[in-house]
This record gives C-alpha cells, structure tokens and sequence, in this order.
C-alpha cells in the first residue's frame, strides 16, 4: 500500500465515522501519548545504566603476562585472558 492509497483510506474511514466515534478514538489517542511519556524516562534510566556498566566493563585492566590482543571486543578479551590458560 502507498502513502497516498493510506491516506485516502483513511480519510474515506474517517468521513464514515460518526463525531462521537471521532471523539472516542481522539480521547485513546491522548491517553497512549500521555503514558507513553511516562515511559520514555524509564528507558534513559535503563540505557544510562548500561552505558555506565560498558564504561566499566571497557576500563576494566587484566593483570598478567600476555597482552589483550588489540582486535578483541572487552568482554571477549576477558573471558578468553581467564579461561584461555
């Protein structure tokens, strides 16, 4: 479907509405705006705390005798500079 073949549709459905049918639909429009508000913040709280733990996980330093292999992810790096030997 086109942006213009969905255009025409809708407003074909909306001159068949009837006006209390348009306010119930405007009313439930606003509600899921004004919660998903309410939201969003929760999900800067989440990605700033999975920033924080990447930070932490990035500067994190591994003691002994080999280097960690420039082309390795940090994480990665780690597993492998435990179990590797």
């Amino acid at each position: 479907m086109t942006t213009v073949e969905l255009k025409t549709s809708i407003a074909a459905e909306l001159e068949q509405m009837n006006v209390e049918m348009l306010e119930s639909v405007s009313r439930y429009v606003r509600r899921l705006r004004r919660r998903s508000r309410s939201v969003a913040p929760q999900l800067t709280a989440r990605q700033h705390k999975r920033e924080a733990a990447m930070l932490f996980v990035k500067t994190l330093s591994v003691q002994g005798g080999n280097p960690v292999p420039v082309d390795e992810r940090g994480i990665d790096a780690l597993v492998n500079e435990k179990y590797a030997q």
